[in-house]
């Protein structure tokens, strides 16, 4: 696997940093022909990045998206279980009140309903191995 994607899995199951998940994702996109796999993961980080930040209705369009992404990749990709990814963050977004759908609302408002943590389930144990080893450089390029 490449590095970039092992880079992605740190930032989105170990830090949770879905801004960086995006930024080592959509450089490897841009360097790979811009293949629609990546533009789904890039956008399920960018979706729960958004919602964090209490941008609902920005999260809720962007997993849409990211949604018809993933779907042809299905149920798996480069070790990546993306049947459970997809039903995660279905499940999150259920727990969200579909009244705060289309809204902007202040991130208080998603902390108090403390919606699961997301994670990419890892199907092969050398990938999981390769994200559990990985370090992230000593200064980020995207600081």
């Amino acid at each position: 696997m490449e590095d970039r994607l092992i880079a992605y899995l740190y930032y989105f199951n170990v830090t949770r940093n879905y801004f960086e998940c995006h930024e080592v994702a959509e450089s490897l996109w841009l360097d790979t022909g811009r293949p629609v796999i990546l533009k789904g993961l890039i956008q399920a980080a960018v979706c729960l990045y958004h919602l964090e930040n209490g941008n609902v209705k920005g999260g809720w369009r962007m997993w849409q998206r990211a949604r018809g992404y993933l779907a042809p990749y299905l149920p798996s990709y480069e070790g990546m279980d993306l049947d459970c990814l997809t039903a995660d963050i279905d499940a999150v977004f259920a727990q969200v009140p579909t009244t705060l759908y289309p809204q902007v609302v202040h991130s208080s408002v998603i902390t108090e309903l403390n919606l699961p943590v997301v994670k990419v389930h890892i199907l092969d144990a050398t990938v999981a191995q390769a994200v559990e080893a990985w370090v992230p450089p000593a200064h980020p390029e995207h600081d």
